[in-house]
């Protein structure tokens, strides 16, 4: 996980239009909705300064495909998320930053560190990679694993007290107008918690910056590593898509792959 943030918010984000963002996309907080502690308790960390970040209003992560049903992830809730406009060549988009509230530009927080292999997360009991290492793998990997490719989005509720929080310098008016205007933005009808709601969906980037590399969590580099790393839940998917001929597809996939290195990448 990239330890630093390199965002310059030393004035307050509400009323300062010209904030200062860094040029990479800050995307440490991809583990601030998949590997948040249990109940949250943040390992003992005073309930003074559990400040409540804005993504606690109704932002959230939409894991989606057309074979599987949606997986929501809801945040920390001392995320902060927002959106800045960036010039491209054909006009501008949309890049988010996420910061942790309690300690805002500096690092990751040391008590979330270790995460996802700290005890107290739940990726601890799942011996698999999360759902985002496998969105930066290979193609090859990830269609023999789902047989399909999959998407990971921000969902930004349309919710005006969110929106008035999350585009420093424009109202919620303002933000929600923006949303609507942008091509790579789709708004959809949604009932998530059993509570019905539009969102504005916004694809998450693909960025190594958000991998904690860890011996429990590691970057996946391809089929075989994928394998030797996560076995017993690697052999379970193949079987569940391939039945009794799930090994010749696996052996089929790795020697495609020693084969062609570039596959990997």
């Amino acid at each position: 996980m990239n330890t630093n943030t390199n965002i310059n918010m030393d004035t307050p984000t509400s009323i300062n239009k010209n904030i200062s963002f860094t040029n990479d996309i800050c995307a440490d907080g991809i583990c601030c909705f998949m590997s948040i502690p249990r109940k949250q308790n943040h390992l003992g960390v005073w309930k003074a300064f559990l400040k409540r970040g804005n993504a606690s209003y109704g932002v959230k992560l939409l894991y989606t495909s057309l074979r599987d049903k949606d997986i929501i992830y809801n945040p920390c809730r001392c995320l902060e998320f927002y959106l800045k406009e960036v010039s491209a060549p054909n006009g501008s988009n949309l890049h988010v930053l996420i910061r942790c509230g309690i300690f805002g530009k500096k690092c990751r927080p040391y008590m979330c560190g270790s995460f996802p292999d700290k005890i107290d997360s739940f990726m601890y009991d799942i011996p698999a990679p999360c759902a985002y290492n496998e969105y930066l793998a290979s193609s090859a990997y990830v269609t023999l694993k789902h047989k399909h490719l999959f998407r990971i989005f921000f969902a930004i509720k349309d919710d005006r007290k969110l929106l008035g929080k999350i585009f420093p310098g424009y109202t919620a008016n303002e933000t929600k107008e923006k949303l609507n205007q942008y091509t790579d933005v789709v708004k959809v009808g949604a009932v998530w918690n059993g509570k019905p709601a539009e969102y504005f969906l916004l694809e998450a980037p693909k960025t190594d910056t958000a991998l904690y590399i860890s011996d429990a969590h590691p970057k996946i580099e391809g089929v075989q590593q994928a394998y030797n790393q996560w076995q017993g839940h690697v052999e379970s998917w193949l079987e569940k898509h391939y039945s009794s001929k799930w090994q010749d597809h696996l052996d089929r996939a790795i020697e495609e792959e020693n084969n062609n290195p570039k596959r990997r990448k």
